[in-house]
């Protein structure tokens, strides 16, 4: 149970906590703005996790699935407005971000929460999985800092794009297991190259949506949306801006 709480709560936290990182550089936010914002998301994801069992009875059972489909598409579009320099953009990006993948942690703690046995591995777990989160997400910003010292802006740009679009990956595995989508284009391996599971694996698909096995269909709608999102990015800047500035 404890390595299962601390897996789940990296799985969980961790795209949350890069996603954060990247917004404070580009918008930019404020250490209190982000808290704020933390707290909006974590009261957000308690009423998603509260309504759960009434939106699950909605469009014939599928209700969950489409609002966690809608939810993906609010945090790339919101993400890339943020490339404006909105804090509102970006304060939605992050609040739809924990709604998406608090709402699963919220629910796994609640289920084991009850069970003498558990609750003293959940919670230990759960501590270990935040703090190695928040140490990893401080070690990001001044890596990332310290690239935008030396290369610019457009770096960020790129790894916001890049984890805007893993989003829309989410969205493709959801609606094919309500089946909206018929994805049956071949799935490539390439866990001889990194295993999805492993620390590396695990990281970067926090950050950049890796799967060890992805479809085609997937691959071409991350490159494709990539390509947009950075187009559109671009377009946003030039209006906003000359020369986009990043935060610190």
């Amino acid at each position: 149970m404890l390595i299962t709480s601390l897996l789940m709560s990296i799985n969980q936290l961790l795209p949350v906590v890069i996603l954060a990182v990247l917004l404070s550089l580009i918008v930019p936010l404020s250490q209190r703005q982000v808290l704020i914002h933390s707290m909006v998301g974590i009261a957000v994801s308690l009423l998603f996790v509260q309504g759960a069992a009434w939106v699950s009875q909605l469009f014939q059972h599928r209700g969950l699935e489409f609002i966690q489909m809608l939810l993906c598409v609010v945090i790339f579009v919101a993400a890339l407005i943020s490339c404006r320099h909105s804090k509102v953009a970006a304060a939605v990006a992050l609040v739809a971000t924990m709604a998406l993948y608090l709402s699963h942690y919220m629910i796994y703690l609640v289920s084991f929460w009850h069970s003498k046995d558990a609750a003293e591995p959940l919670l230990l777990g759960t501590f270990l999985g935040v703090g190695i989160c928040i140490s990893f997400g401080v070690l990001l910003f001044f890596l990332l800092e310290s690239i935008v010292r030396r290369a610019g802006c457009q770096p960020l740009i790129v790894l916001l794009a890049l984890n805007a679009t893993a989003k829309l990956l989410i969205l493709l595995d959801l609606a094919s297991q309500i089946d909206v989508l018929d994805i049956t284009s071949n799935y490539l391996d390439w866990r001889g190259f990194v295993v999805e599971n492993s620390e590396l694996g695990r990281v970067l698909k926090a950050l950049l949506g890796y799967e060890a096995t992805p479809s085609k269909t997937a691959l071409w709608v991350y490159a494709i949306a990539t390509i947009v999102f950075l187009v559109l990015a671009r377009v946003l800047n030039v209006k906003h801006t000359k020369e986009p500035v990043c935060g610190s």
